[in-house]
């Protein structure tokens, strides 16, 4: 154990950094996706905030998709640059300190939970809209704040748990109990293993809950989204009937709602 130690304590870690060419492709990859993901969620909030104004996009959708970019935008913000600095630039070496670390780990989780669970309450208010209308209208105007709420308190809870289970943690090597060498990792701390992946396990989980929920609200709002205005009511003559009267701006609006959903479910699952 002892050589080991000295093994350990007299290797160069820097040689293990990628060269520098690397890390000015990956600083420029970065950054596009830095810049690319700001333009694209501050026009989304722009957007949907003008298309509200002009009475095109409800508001309880408009909070809905700010909310959304906001978490996005969060998750740009405070990950890439980070993430740049500390697993690029200088990947041996944390000078921020302790607090740092952990306020980094609990932000960056919780505005990525934010965005799932955004996701979720954005499909099920527009589930129950389109699937429950009479349910919908009875809920009342403060049940987008109180969803939005609720998305951003469990995502704040389920990273609760990063602010104790990380940490700066020195190189240990196998069999040891203190760091051989002045090198510092922003990272999961040994003494909170379980509580680590116990977090890790229980974020799992709501991802896996979150995905089967929203795959099977998309799909029921396409089912209903699919057959004709007041199929349900008249039957045969009725779906006849209605198809009739149904002009071509709302059929039109019907299509587009049916392939924003199926692309929304698409794209929910590939981000999960």
């Amino acid at each position: 154990m002892v050589e080991e130690m000295e093994r350990a304590d007299e290797k160069d870690w820097h040689e293990l950094e990628p060269n520098y060419p690397v890390k000015i492709f990956l600083t420029i990859f970065y950054s596009l996706i830095l810049v690319t993901g700001i333009l694209g969620n501050s026009i989304t909030i722009r957007v949907t905030q003008v298309l509200q104004r002009n009475g095109y996009l409800q508001k309880n959708v408009t909070d809905h998709m700010v909310s959304l970019a906001c978490s996005d935008l969060l998750v740009l913000l405070i990950g890439m640059p980070v993430e740049l600095y500390s697993a690029i630039w200088f990947p041996f070496t944390t000078e921020q300190g302790n607090a740092f670390c952990k306020i980094y780990n609990f932000l960056f989780e919780a505005c990525s939970y934010a965005t799932i669970l955004n996701v979720a309450t954005l499909s099920f208010e527009r589930y129950v809209a389109i699937c429950h209308p009479f349910r919908y209208k009875a809920l009342g105007g403060k049940r987008t704040s109180a969803l939005i709420t609720f998305a951003w308190l469990v995502a704040v809870l389920v990273a609760l748990p990063l602010l104790i289970a990380t940490g700066t943690e020195g190189h240990i090597p196998v069999l040891a109990e203190t760091p051989v060498q002045n090198l510092t990792f922003c990272t999961n701390l040994r003494e909170h293993w379980v509580m680590y992946r116990v977090s890790i396990f229980v974020a799992f989980i709501v991802y896996m809950i979150v995905l089967v929920c929203v795959a099977v609200m998309c799909q029921a709002m396409v089912l209903v989204l699919r057959k004709p205005l007041g199929c349900a009511d008249g039957g045969v003559n009725g779906a006849q009937g209605s198809a009739k009267h149904e002009d071509s701006k709302a059929k039109t609006a019907r299509k587009q709602t049916i392939i924003f959903l199926e692309s929304s479910s698409l794209t929910f699952t590939e981000k999960v």
